[in-house]
């Protein structure tokens, strides 16, 4: 089992319900089940000290926190950058965007004025089959003319782009990506497997080859809880993990640990164990770059 020196955490969420309104840690949420299960509860606050005791004498260097689905996006990220910036701890922080928010131009300079706010990305997954996992507005978003001439606007912001969605929603989400390839996109959760079987796997596998012919793209390989359920195995994600490193090669896949939520299923410690596991034949320089040189590239935390 490899087990890498030192970390950037590529995904992970902090928040505190008493500072930003996060309605699913309110009450019971049909939605947020429908993605973790009924029976596994998320605390109501998750700071960095909290973190910092579950990471335990792991060497994580940075972290890049992504916002947490707030009610008020803007607000959370500020709130972040000044955590972050007291904090002693290297930062990338990820911000929520609504590409046909009629004031996006206005939000995009909020988040320019943040100095650790690296990335945004906005939530586009859309399951046809169960109605409590689409957060998109509707199915054909990626398809909107309107909705795709306002990625433009990232051209003129230091911001790496993340439009997280289905596997089934990967070929739209390729189209998007090939129009831009200027602008650097994250990949999130592998591209979000939703068929486990057979021939989901192919259809996948197929998308992932199209998706690696882009340049200007880095996956995520974390949130295997969301993927595999809560009692996923190493053997049961193996293929789809040593998939997506052939494919699209170590050098643009970076791993990060979904904490809090990954502590339902297995905590920090088993999840770095697993992942050595599932990258035992890599060699150490491999290693490094997979749990810190892309994601410290990419999100350039400070």
């Amino acid at each position: 089992m490899k087990i890498p020196h030192r970390i950037v955490d590529a995904h992970l969420h902090l928040y505190d319900y008493r500072q930003n309104r996060h309605a699913f840690l309110e009450q019971a949420d049909p939605g947020y089940e429908a993605f973790i299960g009924n029976d596994e509860r998320l605390p109501r606050r998750y700071l960095l000290n909290d973190y910092l005791a579950d990471i335990r004498d792991h060497n994580v260097d940075a972290v890049v926190w992504h916002e947490f689905l707030s009610s008020d996006p803007r607000r959370e990220a500020e709130w972040a950058q000044r955590l972050a910036a007291a904090s002693g701890l290297r930062h990338a922080l990820v911000a929520q965007v609504d590409f046909l928010d009629p004031n996006l131009e206005q939000v995009l300079e909020r988040y320019a004025a943040l100095p650790r706010v690296t990335a945004v990305r906005e939530h586009l997954v859309w399951d046809q089959a169960n109605p409590l996992r689409r957060f998109a507005k509707r199915p054909d978003l990626m398809r909107d003319p309107a909705w795709r001439s306002k990625l433009r606007l990232l051209n003129g912001h230091r911001f790496k782009c993340g439009l997280e969605v289905f596997a089934p929603q990967l070929p739209d989400l390729i189209r998007v990506i090939r129009s831009y390839p200027d602008m650097g996109f994250t990949v999130a959760l592998m591209g979000w497997p939703l068929d486990l079987g057979r021939d989901g796997y192919a259809n996948w596998k197929r998308s992932l080859a199209d998706l690696a012919a882009c340049e200007n793209i880095c996956v995520d390989i974390s949130a295997l809880e969301c993927i595999f359920g809560m009692r996923w195995s190493v053997d049961q994600v193996y293929p789809w993990v040593a998939a997506t490193l052939e494919t699209v090669g170590v050098s643009r896949c970076m791993f990060g640990s979904h904490m809090p939520i990954s502590g339902l299923a297995t905590g920090f410690p088993e999840l770095y164990e697993r992942y050595g596991r599932l990258i035992d034949t890599c060699s150490d320089a491999e290693i490094d770059e997979l749990f810190f040189g892309v994601a410290n590239r990419w999100f350039k935390p400070a």
